[in-house]
């Protein structure tokens, strides 16, 4: 009986569920790591196809550091924020082809392009999910004209500090999970599809060189063409 391969199989599954509940405590306290988003337009004022337009967002966080990029298969086109409390970096970064603007914000900004969503509200629905693993809050957003509401979700079993800073969703402590924003007339929904533990360099939440500082208005400007170009 002892020399019985089946023998092993308790243990083998005792061990197998030790390291997954190991892995799963790791990510559900997880402080530096990377969130990748899918990307699906809801109104899309563009001429162009959505395969042109940003498909992707990716979030790399460490602690209070966040660099949050929004990507365009078209040559290098893209926005990028970094916030770092360390160093009072609250920038916005504006890649289109070969131009690059920048805007230099504080810990009180929006980032440009978010005018559309100044005013929202939010209330708790009491309604729970469970999204790339992690246990999702839903919470009512109520637009500023008063007469229309989405839904998001979020999670606080991802460490990140301040996650929110910089966009319409600063009052929401917790990390979005599934979540749209407004830009001028275009609406995009946000869903994780991937949570990565990993370090992140120093560089990412560092000022980038060699961009044009603009202001926050004429960035606005640029960012509304970029996604109804």
């Amino acid at each position: 009986m002892k020399n019985c391969p089946f023998s092993f199989i308790p243990l083998l599954l005792t061990l197998l569920l030790v390291a997954s509940c190991g892995r799963d405590n790791a990510y559900k306290n997880m402080r530096e790591g990377e969130i990748y988003y899918n990307i699906k337009y809801v109104s899309n004022p563009s001429s162009l196809s959505t395969d042109l337009l940003p498909k992707e967002l990716v979030i790399a966080f460490r602690n209070d550091l966040i660099s949050t990029t929004l990507k365009a298969p078209i040559g290098n086109s893209g926005i990028t924020t970094v916030v770092n409390p360390r160093e009072n970096i609250y920038d916005t970064y504006l890649n289109i082809l070969s131009f690059k603007y920048y805007f230099e914000g504080n810990h009180a900004d929006i980032q440009p392009g978010f005018d559309s969503m100044k005013g929202i509200t939010f209330h708790e629905t009491g309604r729970k999910s469970v999204i790339c693993g992690f246990n999702c809050r839903q919470a009512r957003v109520d637009m500023p004209d008063n007469k229309t509401s989405r839904y998001i979700w979020y999670t606080t079993e991802i460490r990140a500090e301040n996650p929110n800073r910089m966009t319409p969703y600063r009052d929401i402590e917790g990390v979005l999970m599934d979540f749209f924003y407004i830009i001028g007339d275009a609406e995009l929904q946000f869903t994780a599809d991937e949570v990565l533990v990993k370090q992140i360099p120093d560089r990412a939440f560092e000022k980038k060189e060699n961009y044009r500082k603009v202001s926050s208005k004429y960035l606005d400007t640029l960012i509304l063409k970029m996604i109804s170009f």
